[in-house]
C-alpha cells in the first residue's frame, strides 16, 4: 500500500473507533501555536559581484489534537512572503518553482512508557537528520536511561522564517533509514552511535560523547561514509570542542577536519547539526580544516554572541567573523541582529552580511 495512503488509513481507523464526544474533546482541547516573523538582509560584496539582499515575512501555524489514550494528531504550516530584493532572484537564488506556503507537518503518534510513533511530516532532529521529512519515526525509551531512534524518511523539505521555503524532495530513489542509540546514564555524559543508510548512495555511521556540567563542557566526534558510487570517495569528520561557563559568560574553542578527497561524502543529504558558523561556506569541503573560536555574553533578556572560524581547504583559507545580539523585549517578541563577515581566499569573493529580524511567537 502507498505509505500516504497507509497514514489516512490509520487516521480513518483510528477517528472511527470514538464516539461523537470523544471526537469533539480531543479537537477542542487542542493547541494552537505559531509565530510571525519579519526578516530582512543585506550583503555587500566585493570586486564585480553585485550587492545582493532581501526582506520577507513569514507566518507559522500550527495545530495539536490533545492527548487521548497515547495518540495525538498534529499539522503544521507556513506561509513566507518576498516584499523587496536588490537584485532579482536574490531572494530564491534563481529557484523559481518555490512554493509561497508549505504544509510541513501532518501526523499521527502514540506514546506510552517504553516507546512513542510517529507516522508523517514532522520535525526532526538528529545528528544527521534535521529540518522536516516525510517519516516513520519510532523512539524506544523501555531501556533505563537509554534512548533508542528507528525510523524511515522519504523526503526532506526546508521550511524556515528566514529563506525561501524549500517542498519536499525525494532522498535518493529509495528514501533513508536511521538508527540513533543515546545513552545518559551517568550525570553530565551523553554516548551517541548512529548509522545512516541510503541505498544506492551511502551509508555513514557516527559516535559522538558530549559532557557538561556547572562550568565545562566537551564535545568528541566521528563519522564516516561508505559511498555507493565506485567513482565515488568516502568522506568523513572529525570535531572536538571544549567549552566553559562562568558568570555570565561563555566561551567555546572547537576543531573540525573532513576527508583530504571527499569532505563528508553524502553525509549532509538529510540535514546536518555540526557547522558552527554562520555561513560556514568550505567548512565541509574535502580536505578542509576548521578552527574556531566563540565567546557569549548574558545580561537579562540581552544575548551577545560572537565566534571567529578560519577554515584551511587544501591550499586555500576562508576566515569568518559572526556578531548576533539578541534582545527580548516580551516573553513573546524578541529582535536578533546578525552580522557576518568573510574573507574569502579570492578577495573577489569577499562580503559583508547583516541581518535583522522580529519574531512574535504564541
Amino acid at each position: 500500500m502507498n505509505k500516504n495512503l497507509s497514514l489516512v488509513v490509520v487516521g480513518c481507523l483510528f477517528v472511527s473507533s470514538l464516539n461523537a464526544s470523544e471526537i469533539k474533546s480531543i479537537f477542542s482541547k487542542g493547541t494552537v501555536s505559531g509565530d510571525v516573523t519579519m526578516y530582512g538582509e543585506q550583503q555587500n560584496n566585493n570586486g564585480l559581484n553585485k550587492d545582493a539582499g532581501f526582506s520577507m515575512g513569514s507566518i507559522g501555524l500550527g495545530y495539536e489534537t490533545a492527548n487521548f489514550s497515547g495518540f495525538k494528531a498534529a499539522v503544521g504550516f507556513r506561509g513566507n512572503h518576498k516584499f523587496t530584493e536588490v537584485e532579482d532572484r536574490d531572494y530564491d537564488a534563481g529557484n523559481i518553482d518555490y512554493p509561497t506556503a508549505l504544509m510541513h507537518a501532518a501526523n499521527i503518534s502514540y506514546k506510552n512508557d517504553y516507546f512513542s510513533l510517529t507516522l508523517g511530516r514532522q520535525e526532526i532532529d538528529l545528528e544527521w537528520m534535521g529540518d522536516f521529512h516525510e517519516a516513520y519515526i519510532g523512539t524506544i525509551t523501555a531501556l533505563e536511561d537509554t534512548t533508542i531512534v528507528v525510523g524511515h524518511s522519504d523526503r526532506i523539505a526546508v521550511a524556515d522564517s528566514d529563506a525561501v521555503l524549500e517542498s519536499f524532495a525525494n532522498l535518493g530513489n529509495y528514501g533513508i533509514n536511521v538508527i540513533d542509540i543515546k545513552y545518559k546514564g551517568i550525570e553530565g555524559l551523553s554516548l551517541n552511535g548512529y548509522f545512516y543508510d541510503i541505498r544506492n548512495i551511502a551509508d555513514f555511521y557516527g559516535v559522538k560523547v558530549d559532557y557538561d556540567n556547572s562550568v565545562f563542557g566537551f564535545t568528541t566526534q566521528y563519522a564516516f561514509s561508505n559511498e555507493g558510487s565506485v567513482t565515488a570517495n568516502d568522506g568523513s569528520i572529525l570535531q572536538a570542542e571544549i567549552r566553559g561557563d562562568y558568570s555570565k559568560f561563555g566561551l567555546n574553542i572547537g576543531y573540525i577536519s573532513t576527508n583530504k578527497k571527499a569532505g563528508i561524502g553524502s553525509m549532509d543529504m538529510a540535514g546536518d547539526n555540526i557547522n558552527p558558523l554562520e555561513d560556514g561556506n568550505q567548512v565541509y569541503e574535502k580536505n578542509a580544516n576548521t578552527m574556531y573560536l566563540g565567546i557569549g555574553y548574558e545580561l537579562n533578556k540581552l544575548a551577545l554572541n560572537a565566534m571567529y572560524g578560519s577554515t584551511k581547504y587544501g591550499s586555500e583559507r576562508e576566515n569568518e567573523i559572526n556578531f548576533i545580539a539578541e534582545y527580548g523585549i516580551t516573553d513573546e517578541f524578541s529582535m536578533e541582529a546578525i552580522f557576518v563577515n568573510v574573507d574569502a581566499n579570492d578577495g573577489d569573493d569577499d562580503y559583508n552580511k547583516f541581518a535583522l529580524i522580529a519574531n512574535y511567537t504564541f
